[in-house]
């Protein structure tokens, strides 16, 4: 019945997910109990399987079979996509020995391998990821990337423990992750590789226990070796611990990852920086919109010790600009090992600054705290913007009649570019850009409206005995 489309997709383990050919049997019995299929005639495969980068044109007859013949319904085509995958793809043992003695001869082939991996096998889906609405802010002091994520959200509730947890392999849409496990300061951690690929080659690094985050030299020295693990090609980075500094899950510690140098970690000093008691680090402020202290140094015991007491200082600080209570200051964290030294990046982030409060209006764009993401320079945005972008621009091109009584989604937004266009509509395209040019500036705003006072930041600094050179 589907005796060409298991064929070429048994081809396609072959070529790509290393099935072994004495394992193609067992594989195309599994697909037909998950398809129903009491019977299978091997084919041979197709061309186009030769040329395949990933299944999703592969695996689709067979999803449309399911969905024809009521075996799912619309719900559970993600899970038996994921379900069908398992069976022509590696043990997770076996992903995981492969990575092993990759890692130990290369590790950038090693990460390149199991990126490749998950791409090929579906769990990273590039078709996916590019329904993502995405573009470069150009205009701006620096290139920050504007990212509205349609891509569907799994609920919280469908996972084992959370969504972090190693029992997700294997688990209802997870049956084709694969994850592998890395020693980080005498623990036991999971790696794993984001479906959202708001970084290239994002990737997930998490406690092989189900254990809280912990602030403080614990989680400095454990990220500085996450940084060690993933090498000098890529960077590891960390939420803060509160729900206003953008931390979505901190009952489980992890960290993010990424092989890409962000907008952030681009930018070179703004000022350099002289420790009094740590003469020896190289330091200075970021040029960035948020504050930023970037440091770096071989001597991993005494760059985790500087970054511990720099990070507790300012959780206790306040001054006529700050009103911290103990309670209002907190950190971003990212760590990088460049040339044989760690290279640390602290935003010092406070939700006690006495000025006045970003416009009511921009929230319109995003509302949310910001995560580490966005600080990087990589903006997300919630879904819904996709569609009241595009709305939003009717109402510039002269489309749709604007009426300042009548609700409509982004209202401020239009309202603000309707007068920007002295009450004039534009072309399509020049809608476009024109909504776009906004979002890029908004953005902007908000990330910037994150920054210390710079006298705030001196007097601080002078509390360590750290001064501009």
């Amino acid at each position: 019945m589907l005796d060409q489309e298991i064929s070429n997709l048994l081809a396609y383990g072959q070529n790509c997910l290393l099935l072994d050919e004495l394992d193609c049997a067992q594989a195309a019995r599994r697909i037909c109990k998950l398809l129903k299929i009491a019977d299978f005639m091997p084919m041979e495969a197709a061309e186009e399987v030769d040329t395949a980068t990933n299944p999703n044109k592969l695996v689709a007859p067979l999803l449309q079979y399911a969905t024809e013949q009521n075996i799912v319904g619309a719900d559970g085509v993600a899970q038996l996509k994921a379900e069908i995958m398992d069976a022509i793809m590696l043990k997770p043992s076996e992903v995981n020995d492969l990575f092993a003695d990759t890692y130990s001869v290369n590790k950038q082939k090693a990460f390149d391998f199991l990126y490749d991996y998950s791409v090929k096998s579906g769990y990273v889906d590039p078709d996916e990821c590019a329904k993502n609405d995405r573009w470069e802010a150009k205009e701006l002091k620096s290139k920050i990337e504007i990212i509205i994520n349609v891509m569907p959200q799994a609920k919280t509730d469908k996972y084992p423990k959370c969504s972090l947890c190693r029992e997700n392999e294997g688990f209802g849409a997870r049956a084709n992750m694969r994850t592998v496990t890395c020693d980080i300061a005498g623990e036991e951690w999971t790696y794993c590789y984001s479906r959202h690929q708001y970084f290239d080659k994002h990737g997930v690094l998490t406690n092989a226990e189900h254990t809280p985050m912990k602030g403080g030299l614990d989680t400095v020295q454990k990220l500085a070796n996450a940084a060690d693990f993933v090498g000098a090609d890529g960077f590891v980075c960390s939420d803060s611990l509160v729900a206003y500094g953008g931390a979505l899950n901190t009952e489980h510690e992890h960290f993010k990852t990424g092989f890409r140098t962000t907008p952030m970690l681009k930018q070179g000093f703004k000022t350099r920086l002289k420790s009094q008691e740590y003469p020896y680090l190289e330091m200075g402020t970021v040029d960035w919109y948020s504050t930023v202290i970037r440091f770096s140094h071989s001597n991993f015991e005494k760059i985790t010790e500087f970054a511990d007491k720099l990070i507790s200082a300012w959780k206790s600080y306040s001054d006529e600009r700050i009103a911290n209570d103990g309670t209002k200051n907190f950190v971003s964290l990212v760590c990088r090992k460049l040339n044989g030294k760690y290279c640390f990046d602290v935003v010092l982030r406070s939700a006690g600054l006495k000025r006045p409060r970003m416009a009511a209006d921009y929230e319109e764009i995003k509302a949310d705290a910001l995560s580490i993401t966005d600080i990087l320079g990589y903006f997300v945005l919630p879904n819904k913007l996709s569609e009241q972008l595009k709305t939003a621009q009717l109402y510039l091109d002269g489309t749709l009649p604007y009426d300042k009584e009548t609700k409509i989604p982004l209202a401020k937004t239009v309202e603000r570019l309707l007068k920007a266009q002295g009450g004039n509509t534009v072309s399509k395209l020049e809608a476009k850009l024109n909504i776009h040019d906004e979002v890029d500036l908004v953005c902007e705003k908000i990330l910037a409206s994150t920054a210390i006072d710079s006298t705030s930041l001196e007097q601080f600094l002078a509390t360590l005995g750290i001064r501009q050179m």
